[in-house]
């Protein structure tokens, strides 16, 4: 007796496979996440968040302006069972983008975290790390864009309800 075809049972592959009969339909396995990584945040998500967002707060201190959070969301690791927050902002610049982008490296740099240019990218960019976040400045027009990533959380962390910000 013949295996059960496997496309019949999904109604897209099922369609495709009744106008193409000449096509081979190869349905793979889903793939397996590897476990978060081990450096991942088992606490409160919040904590990470909060952790984050003040770093945000503390270089805006030290640049002189207010950063305000303009993009806050949470996104799931493809490849692992994880999560990191990710935050947006900028500040207006007109004119004076690159100065005010090497005066955020400086202020990354006092502020203890390692910061350095990103090459080949279209626009200015630096890359600063610091207790697993990522910082990313570059250049827009008429400004400094960042975006923070926070550190790892592992899935674990969140509650039942799959509780999220």
């Amino acid at each position: 007796m013949a295996a059960a075809d496997p496309a019949a049972a999904d109604p897209f592959f099922r369609v495709l496979r009744e106008r193409h009969p000449d096509v081979d339909v190869v349905l793979l396995p889903p793939t397996r996440v590897r476990p978060a990584d081990a450096d991942a945040w088992t606490g409160d998500p919040e904590a990470v968040a909060d952790d984050a967002l003040e770093a945000l707060r503390v270089l805006g201190v030290a640049l002189g302006t207010d950063l305000p959070v303009a993009v806050r969301f949470w996104k799931h690791h493809e490849e692992a069972a994880q999560q990191h927050l990710t935050v947006a902002t900028s500040f207006p610049a007109p004119g004076r983008e690159v100065p005010e982008l090497r005066r955020v490296g400086q202020a990354l740099l006092d502020l203890g975290w390692r910061a350095a240019p990103l090459e080949r990218q279209e626009r200015p960019t630096l890359e600063a790390f610091r207790d697993g976040h990522r910082l990313v400045a570059r250049v827009v027009e008429g400004g400094v864009e960042l975006v923070l990533t926070s550190r790892p959380v592992a899935d674990a962390a969140w509650s039942e309800d799959g509780d999220r910000s």
